[in-house]
């Protein structure tokens, strides 16, 4: 887990397109074991900072997974388009003290289906894509 992918969980769950759908339910990584659906996951990929002649700057960009969980894949795909239309990627703010400058979503939609693994008959749907979080460092 990273501590912009934490600001990043604040902001986008502050939005109620997403907040309505999945409450509280995104996490660092990894779904939790028996978590209620809808929910998010996400994961830092990579983290680039700028550098200068000075030495390293507080600016940095990373790349952020989102993985949207949901019982159908219908729903699956509208918590990724409600994550899309929030405006997140017009946001420039402060967000538990990152200053951020920007977010791209620069991935399409996959689309991946997990079958039951705790003896019901539930498959999970997934809708996963990335994004670019441009940023300050406190």
């Amino acid at each position: 887990m990273s501590a912009i992918g934490e600001a990043f969980r604040t902001k986008l769950l502050s939005y109620a397109a997403v907040s309505t759908i999945v409450g509280q339910r995104m996490y660092p990584d990894a779904l939790k074991v028996n978590a209620a659906l809808p929910a998010i996951v996400y994961y830092t990929i990579s983290t680039d900072r700028e550098h200068t002649v000075a030495g390293l700057t507080k600016m940095a960009h990373a790349r952020l997974q989102l993985d949207c969980y949901a019982a159908t894949r219908t729903a699956a795909s509208a918590l990724a388009t409600a994550i899309r239309n929030t405006g997140i990627d017009a946001y420039r703010g402060v967000t538990a003290s990152y200053t951020f400058c920007g977010v791209e979503f620069d991935s399409g939609d996959e689309y991946n289906q997990e079958p039951p693994d705790d003896g019901n008959q539930e498959h999970r749907y997934i809708v996963t894509f990335s994004c670019l979080c441009h940023y300050q460092e406190p």
